[in-house]
């Protein structure tokens, strides 16, 4: 049985079958992050950034954030020959759960591309 607590916002107590009582404490934000993993849209979204790919990556940097989303397909147009470099994208694809993805796990998520919707500025970044 819980009941209200006047330590705060945020706690509660919670009575033990042998009377004695217990503080749990319940973050705002654990909530809030609980919310935030609940579930991922469903279908293909459009997403912008930075793709950049050599022999071992292949990712997308989410513009305006550092989130980074390994790409699984699609982005060849993206590419240049010498198989380094890096190219402003807008694609359509959705969004895996979080993982081990990409090269020795250093992606949380994976983006399968549905569409290539634009390409500019494809630069060679080969050493």
């Amino acid at each position: 049985m819980f009941m209200s607590c006047s330590r705060g916002i945020g706690r509660l107590c919670m009575r033990l079958t042998d009377g004695s009582t217990k503080l749990v404490t319940i973050a705002v934000a654990t909530a809030t992050i609980l919310a935030g993993c609940a579930s991922l849209p469903k279908g293909p979204q459009m997403y912008t950034g930075s793709y950049f790919y050599n022999f071992e990556n292949a990712m997308i940097t989410l513009a305006g954030t550092e989130d980074r989303l390994c790409v699984s397909g699609g982005l060849s147009s993206a590419e240049l020959p010498s198989g380094w470099g890096t190219a402003d994208v807008v694609v359509e694809g959705t969004v895996g759960p979080e993982g081990p993805y990409g090269n020795l796990g250093s992606r949380c998520r994976v983006i399968t591309i549905t569409k290539v919707i634009d390409v500019r500025n494809r630069r060679d970044t080969h050493p």
